[in-house]
């Protein structure tokens, strides 16, 4: 049965006692990490924020794994590409993490600028091969180190989807082109794991986000620490912590019915402190319909509430061209006029989560998407 610990910790100034004791609860650091072993940890930065919003990996969070690893004589790496093309080393400025890098002697890659391999996916169900960053399949072991947050697009993010951060600048943009739907590109993320070497999985639940995630929630204390060695298992457990099912989580089920990961609880080992005592009600997304869960995904859909269309709030639009610069389907041009092609948009979110002013808006679409097409046209 795979392991999951949870730990309570309820300040990142105690963060290096808490990842440390949530690795001991399931073999201790040695047991992944042998000396001079290169170690690639894997962090969250979406877009350039500072810790206190809540969006990218906690700074204490990677101090304290960069130091445990170094206990173990392992050579510390930390390394990302983030959600907007050029963002990724003002997103390690501001997020804290090349700060406490460096000063800890961790070498700091920008996965955009370290080359790829080309990686085949034999049993693909949306993608066929990976440009993954170099330094992940380089690396002697990789953890990911995820945020706890909620999703607009797939509910939930965690140890999985962060994994979609090793594909380098305009390809992710590529992949959600590709796939559109929160069902296929959750396909598309489990392609992605079934391929990648990634050993162990450590979560900051100390802060995580609620509502209209990964970008625009809001900070939710839940004061735990997650770890595991197998990255779905850990997903399903800290959903459960948030009070979701991971049955509802699209890349979480898909997982399961392709045997790459364990979602149900009672075949879970949970280590530490008991699952009731640390759940914490996170405000979801959109709405789930649990009555409506033994029909196909496909119906079920129609019946999920949730934002349909991504709208830009003209009072906060700078004009900067990142929505226009990350669109996969080129729906957003952005001159003297903020247009969006509704009859293009594929609803990827990359808009929303990439906007630095939050200027990006999420609405149920009922009419049809040509009627939108001249209501966000002028912005003054």
């Amino acid at each position: 049965m795979v392991k999951v610990s949870i730990v309570k910790c309820d300040s990142y100034d105690h963060a290096e006692i808490g990842v440390k004791k949530a690795l001991d609860l399931i073999g201790g650091i040695k047991s992944f990490v042998k000396p001079g072993d290169s170690v690639l940890l894997k962090v969250n930065l979406l877009t350039p924020k500072p810790p206190e919003a809540a969006i990218t990996t906690h700074p204490k969070m990677v101090e304290a794994m960069i130091n445990i690893v170094h206990s173990a004589s392992g050579e510390a790496l930390v390394g990302d590409s983030s959600g907007g093309l050029g963002l990724t080393d003002k997103a390690l400025e501001v997020s804290g993490i090349r700060g406490v890098a460096e000063k800890l002697g961790a070498k700091v890659i920008n996965f955009d600028s370290a080359g790829t391999y080309t990686v085949d996916i034999p049993m693909g169900k949306e993608l066929s091969k990976l440009y993954v960053a170099k330094p992940v399949m380089d690396a002697d072991v990789v953890v990911s180190m995820p945020k706890l947050k909620t999703h607009a697009l797939t509910l939930y993010t965690g140890a999985v989807k962060n994994l979609f951060g090793t594909i380098p600048g305009g390809n992710k943009s590529l992949i959600h082109g590709i796939t559109g739907s929160s069902e296929r590109f959750s396909e598309a993320l489990i392609d992605i794991y079934s391929v990648l070497p990634v050993h162990l999985a450590v979560m900051d639940g100390i802060v995580g986000m609620e509502g209209l995630g990964p970008h625009m929630g809001t900070p939710k204390r839940s004061d735990v620490i997650l770890a595991s060695k197998e990255l779905v298992a850990l997903d399903a457990v800290a959903s459960s912590v948030m009070d979701f099912s991971p049955h509802d989580i699209p890349m979480l089920r898909i997982a399961k019915e392709r045997g790459l990961g364990t979602i149900d609880l009672d075949k879970i080992d949970i280590v530490g402190e008991n699952l009731d005592d640390v759940k914490v009600g996170f405000k979801k997304p959109y709405k789930i319909y649990k009555s409506l869960m033994f029909l196909p995904s496909s119906i079920r859909n129609l019946f999920v509430e949730k934002p349909r269309l991504p709208f830009p709030i003209k009072k906060k639009c700078t004009r900067c061209k990142i929505c226009e610069e990350n669109c996969p389907v080129d729906a957003i041009k952005v001159s003297n006029e903020l247009y969006f092609d509704y009859n293009k948009c594929i609803i990827c979110y990359c808009c929303y989560e990439l906007c630095p002013e939050g200027g990006i808006e999420l609405k149920k679409s009922l009419l049809p998407r040509s009627s939108y097409q001249t209501r966000v046209k002028k912005v003054r």
